[in-house]
């Protein structure tokens, strides 16, 4: 049973429940540019589970998305991505490892990596014959937190 603080009012006094997804979230796919639109998809819905503001919706879809590149461009044609997304009490976990075999020549922007370490904490990228990993934290600040903050 939901009690109120799992629920928020919104402006037409609308009760909505705001809860964060309860446990990971995983998703695999070719390591091709076109399916990482899904895993930005994904991780704005793990962001607003958590009432994340809208800036840093956009934020972590952007860092999700360099990831996601990054992983596709040192990937072999055979390659594929698995992505899990946490929703944690003061951070959103992101990881990923590319299987199947990386490129001789990655295709890589050193633009993507330099955006994604603007954007998140703590990340880690692990290249090698058989694959890459790729993680990172992003620290959760509620809209709640910052309209009552007056930010």
């Amino acid at each position: 049973m939901l009690g109120t603080e799992d629920t928020a009012t919104t402006g037409d006094g609308d009760r909505t429940v705001a809860a964060p997804i309860g446990g990971p979230i995983t998703l695999g796919f070719p390591a091709r540019p076109e399916p990482v639109r899904l895993a930005r998809l994904v991780s704005a819905a793990v962001a607003g589970s958590v009432d994340a503001t809208i800036d840093d919706i956009e934020d972590l879809r952007i860092a999700v998305g360099e990831a996601c590149a990054i992983l596709v461009g040192h990937a072999s044609p055979t390659g594929r991505v698995d992505i899990t997304i946490e929703a944690g009490p003061d951070a959103i976990g992101f990881q990923a490892a590319l299987v199947g075999g990386t490129r001789p020549d990655p295709q890589v922007d050193d633009l993507a990596q330099m955006v994604l370490e603007s954007l998140a904490d703590d990340v880690e990228l692990r290249v090698d014959d058989a694959g890459a990993r790729l993680s990172f934290r992003w620290p959760v600040v509620s809209a709640g937190a910052v309209g009552a903050g007056g930010g």
